[in-house]
């Protein structure tokens, strides 16, 4: 169905949107998923969108210009099992990054700013307000993310290049 009356039939269009995330949330349910994020991304964090997979780890990486730590950020999988599910969602360097863990033996998925995207889904947000806790590039408001506290969170860091 084109998009356009689908816009014209919100019901619809939030009915398919469900449909489709829910779909997405089995490629890690029930598996170990490591996070390689934008410092700020906080990927899954304040929503239900991962709570299938059987565990999560992250490693931050900057959450601009990753490319140019990327030898050093390849290297922070050295140690990590290849039968571990990888999100990449680090700009740019996340398309690259997914391609050479794959060669490399790895499941990896650029995620993009699909937890964005979801979390404005949740929110009925048609227009992508910034998010409080998490970095949205694509405007100046979106790039000044809170500090955050929360213990779970922390636990789930392995390793910081930044």
């Amino acid at each position: 169905m084109p998009l356009l009356p689908l816009l014209k039939h919100p019901i619809l269009h939030y009915k398919n949107c469900s449909e489709y995330f829910e779909k997405i949330k089995n490629i890690w349910a029930g598996r170990d998923v490591v996070i390689c994020e934008g410092e700020g991304t906080r990927f899954g964090m304040f929503n239900d969108f991962l709570d299938g997979a059987k565990s999560i780890s992250r490693i931050i990486c900057p959450a601009r210009n990753a490319f140019d730590k990327y030898d050093e950020i390849l290297f922070a999988f050295n140690d990590i099992s290849p039968d571990k599910l990888v999100l990449t969602a680090l700009g740019p360097t996340a398309t690259v990054l997914a391609y050479d863990l794959c060669n490399a033996g790895y499941q990896a998925i650029d995620i993009g700013h699909l937890d964005v995207e979801y979390e404005w889904f949740l929110r009925k947000d048609v227009v992508g307000t910034p998010l409080e806790f998490k970095y949205v590039d694509g405007s100046s408001k979106g790039r000044k993310v809170h500090r955050l506290q929360d213990p779970e969170y922390k636990r789930q860091i392995i390793k910081r290049i930044v």
